[in-house]
């Protein structure tokens, strides 16, 4: 009986620190401060598009939200990779 129990609480309580878990934190919020950046882009564009008249101001909003919809992938699929990994 004393070799179960020397067995059981021998080694049962050791504590790993992985750096890969450490920085995963960090590189998430990194990327909701990208989509965060991206959605405030917009909202600034949207305010000087309609106060100043331009004539590619078209232009300007259709790049915005391109950059915003790609800032969302991205940060989409590297959040998927950075918790699947």
């Amino acid at each position: 009986m004393e070799g179960i129990y020397g067995k059981l609480f021998t080694d049962t309580m050791r504590f790993t620190i992985n750096l890969g878990d450490v920085l995963k934190l960090p590189l998430i919020v990194i990327l909701i401060g990208n989509i965060f950046y991206s959605l405030m882009l917009v909202l600034k564009i949207k305010i000087l598009v309609d106060t100043v008249e331009s004539e590619n101001s078209g232009k300007i909003k259709a790049l915005v939200y391109i950059n915003l919809f790609v800032s969302l992938v991205v940060a989409l699929l590297a959040t998927f990779i950075i918790l699947l990994g």
